[in-house]
């Protein structure tokens, strides 16, 4: 039980492993680090539940961060067309990368609480910050690929504890959180 960290950390560097290929350092540029972070977020969200022996929240991740990945590319190639800050195309919003990055600390927040997440929302902040950095999109480009990851998460996962449920509340005039836990 001491070691549970370990688990999505061998995850997490298979995943970077993948991505680094032959030449782990050669070349390197500030992109490439995001791509890198957002891999790991991703591995690390697998190996949160793997760690958990918690199959379901699998089938949740898979379901959510598809989800969002998908709306995402329909978005940003059928709808928008808004072209990037670089110039190289007009597929800017939203952010594909911001959208992937943070698909993972929004399921491991909501599955198994914010503690867990604090590792994989710097590695998503920082994905996204260097998607800004580096010209390829624009702050609500990566801010909006967040968010399409939050109502994803929002839409297909459930906290592992299903005597607790905390959801958002609107009105006309207000808006809140709501929560309720059963004894």
């Amino acid at each position: 039980m001491r070691f549970r960290f370990l688990k999505p950390l061998v995850i997490s560097a298979f995943f970077c492993g993948l991505t680094m290929g032959n030449n782990a350092h050669a070349g390197r540029t500030l992109g490439d680090w995001g791509d890198i972070a957002m891999f790991l977020a991703n591995g690390w969200a697998i190996g949160m539940t793997m760690t958990e022996n918690d199959w379901d929240g699998t089938a949740q991740y898979l379901e959510s961060m598809l989800g969002a990945q998908l709306t995402t590319e329909i978005i940003k190639t059928r709808i928008v067309h808004e072209e990037r800050p670089n110039g190289l195309n007009n597929e800017s919003f939203p952010s594909g990368h911001a959208t992937g990055a943070f698909s993972a600390p929004m399921f491991i927040h909501k599955r198994y609480g914010w503690k867990q997440s604090l590792i994989p929302y710097g590695l998503a902040i920082f994905t996204g910050f260097t998607r800004v950095h580096t010209r390829m999109h624009y702050t609500h480009d990566v801010l909006a690929g967040a968010a399409v990851s939050a109502l994803f998460t929002w839409m297909f996962v459930s906290p592992v504890d299903t005597n607790v449920h905390v959801w958002p509340s609107f009105s006309s005039d207000s808006a809140g959180v709501r929560a309720s836990v059963q004894f």
